[in-house]
């Protein structure tokens, strides 16, 4: 597979020499770049209320991947995102075909010897419900306070929208070229696990279409805009639901209680088995393949506790169990955990329906964390379940559209986490800290397996936007500072591989 002349770069930043060399290269050039970048921040600084207007514009479009009945805004958003890359001067756009909610490509591979960057963003959206939560209709989008309010303003239209402006930005400023090659993949599937994606990239065609040294998520997020994050790790998801019957029918409690199996109490004795006492998951194979943090990685990496449980706080969350001894941001992005997200059997109506119930079923979900395999962990969870269910309980397991997924991390001497960091201490003047994050964007560990681009995090929802929650926004501040985020980050790619050409010809 071709690349475009980033060869070298993980290997000179294993050797974890060539840093000074790297960036004092970089410099020869700094001047040049910096009265274009400053040029680019310019011309976005001019267009921000358009910029604004654009979002406004675009979380109207009610785009819900996981609603049959929103189909059709799923194209009209596809089709919106590919007229803004054409507007931006991007080329070759697309909107391609999944067999479900389509994917728009774009690009502009104009900068010969330099490196290929990807972007990507999704356009679709969580479904809005409960409705009566909310305190305005949620795509009805509005800008109010400084923040655009609406559904899928903060998580991701806004990724989607700055990495095309940032483009734009440097395009019209800099006699329409950019100094390294990019390539946008904005899809419409994240928000129920791209199922399809895999099946995409796997084909030869996509693969060289979507081939890159590295690529930069615009869907991530900041604990604040106060003090910037670069993100190197993400949780897979293993998920499983059991349904347990014994008996055909609801018996009565009276007549057969005492005698006849119940499944709820089944399930009961089920869920009480998933954890120990020392809240470690309990079942056998688990914890085989956790990745423990290096010394190094753990000095390097912030876990913000207090932030964290004080946000929680907020919540109305009062106290913090779990694994004992791993702190309470730990436990949530770098150990794997098991949650029972839905417990259902018997009678739910208002009173008292004096039965045993046939019926009961869980819902379990596992986050996973660095070289655990999804369906390695959905195995061992059906394997400790059939083992420890009575003989007279019928198991069915099933599945759903977003079921498993897989981990992913990166070094934070890795290129990509290297380049991120410079950009964004570039652009909030503080310095930027290293993060794990304990939620999952499957397509992550897709572009490293499918078209072999490293990838870091490089999105600004902040922690308390309400995403996936009534009422969600976007702060306008950190959506123009998250743009001129990417302006840096076009320039900062070109500097590092070409001081990274330097350095290794020192070596």
């Amino acid at each position: 597979m071709v690349r475009h002349g980033m060869a070298g770069m993980a290997p000179i930043a294993a050797l974890g020499v060539c840093v000074v060399v790297v960036f004092a290269f970089a410099s020869l050039g700094l001047a040049s770049a910096e009265g274009e970048i400053d040029e680019a921040i310019k011309y976005a600084t001019e267009r921000h209320q358009q910029y604004v207007d654009e979002l406004i514009e675009l979380v109207k479009i009610p785009s819900i991947s996981t609603l049959p009945e929103h189909e059709g805004d799923m194209r009209k958003a596809a089709n919106w995102v590919a007229g803004r890359c054409r507007k931006a001067g991007l080329e070759n756009v697309e909107v391609l075909e999944t067999g479900a909610q389509p994917i728009v490509y774009c690009d502009y591979i104009h900068a010969e010897g330099a490196p290929t960057v990807l972007i990507y963003a999704h356009y679709d959206v969580q479904p809005a419900d409960p409705f009566e939560l909310w305190d305005h209709e949620p795509f009805e989008a509005r800008s109010r306070n400084g923040r655009v309010e609406g559904r899928g303003a903060s998580d991701d239209k806004s990724g989607v929208l700055l990495s095309i402006q940032a483009a734009e930005a440097v395009l019209q400023t800099s006699g329409g070229k950019l100094p390294v090659n990019v390539k946008y993949l904005l899809e419409g599937q994240e928000e129920i696990g791209s199922p399809n994606l895999e099946d995409f990239l796997s084909k030869s065609e996509n693969q060289n279409r979507f081939a890159a040294d590295l690529c930069f998520s615009a869907d991530g997020g900041q604990l604040s805009e106060k003090q910037p994050r670069v993100i190197t790790s993400l949780r897979g998801l293993a998920a499983v639901e059991v349904k347990v019957k014994t008996a055909n029918s609801d018996m009565h409690s009276g007549t057969f209680g005492g005698a006849a199996p119940n499944a709820l109490h089944v399930i009961a004795d089920m869920v009480a088995s998933l954890h120990d006492a020392d809240g470690k998951v309990n079942i056998p194979g688990f914890y085989d393949d956790v990745a423990l943090m290096t010394q190094q990685e753990k000095d390097n990496t912030e876990f913000p506790d207090e932030l964290f449980e004080q946000g929680m706080r907020q919540d109305g969350v009062r106290a913090f169990p779990g694994e004992r001894g791993f702190g309470s941001y730990e436990r949530t992005t770098v150990r794997p955990t098991l949650e029972i997200t839905g417990l259902w059997g018997g009678f739910q109506g208002d009173g008292v329906k004096t039965i045993v119930p046939k019926e009961a079923s869980v819902k379990i979900a596992c986050r996973l964390v660095a070289n655990q395999e999804a369906g390695k962990i959905q195995q061992l969870v059906r394997d400790h379940i059939t083992k420890i269910a009575p003989d007279y309980a019928e198991l069915t397991f099933t599945g759903g559209s977003f079921d498993k997924a897989q981990p992913y991390a990166v070094g934070f001497d890795a290129p990509s986490s290297v380049i991120a960091k410079k950009v964004l201490e570039d652009t909030f003047k503080e310095p930027a800290l290293f993060l794990k994050m304990g939620g999952t964007i499957p397509a992550m560990k897709l572009f490293r397996e499918k078209v072999g681009a490293e990838s870091a995090l490089l999105g600004f929802s902040e922690a308390d936007n309400l995403l996936h929650a009534p009422n969600e926004f976007m702060r306008e501040s950190i959506y123009h500072r998250g743009r001129e985020v990417y302006i840096r980050l076009f320039h900062e790619v070109a500097n590092y591989h070409h001081g990274t050409a330097a350095g290794k010809e020192e070596l």
